[in-house]
């Protein structure tokens, strides 16, 4: 997936998580990025293109939300792009929440939409925003 195709505002973040793989081990990873309907999660090189997995996001009260998530596309030795798969918006609202602490925790005011559409330009190029933050699907 290509930036111009992300709908959400992606928030440059690092959030703890954990992975669960095929053979039901869960493994630490790090959200680097995150937005209402996706994450960039760090680079783990048995994660494949399309692979889909279940992933919990720690909250603000240390619980955890439970995800499904597609991978995407890779950047091998830096991250790989998750789409969430059939998020409510419940499920929505809880990842807005985790942003919002983040934010926080980095004396940053949460002065976004995180449910806006991001905005393209001719040729592609999607909006930039401030204080770190990018387009995300």
């Amino acid at each position: 997936m290509s930036i111009s195709q992300r709908k959400h505002k992606r928030l440059t973040l690092d959030i703890p998580a954990v992975r669960h793989t095929d053979d039901g081990e869960r493994l630490t990873t790090l959200l680097y990025q995150i937005s209402i309907g996706g994450c960039l999660i760090e680079w783990d090189e048995s994660i494949e293109e399309q692979q889909e997995f279940r992933m919990e996001v720690q909250l603000p009260d240390d619980n955890w939300l439970p995800l499904r998530c597609k991978a995407l596309y890779g950047f091998p030795n830096d991250g790989i792009g998750i789409q969430f798969q059939d998020i409510t918006q419940f499920e929505q609202e809880l990842i807005v929440k985790i942003m919002s602490k983040g934010l926080e925790e980095e004396g940053i005011p949460m002065d976004m939409d995180p449910y806006a559409q991001t905005k393209t330009f001719a040729g592609g190029e999607t909006e930039q925003n401030e204080v770190g933050l990018n387009s995300e699907s």
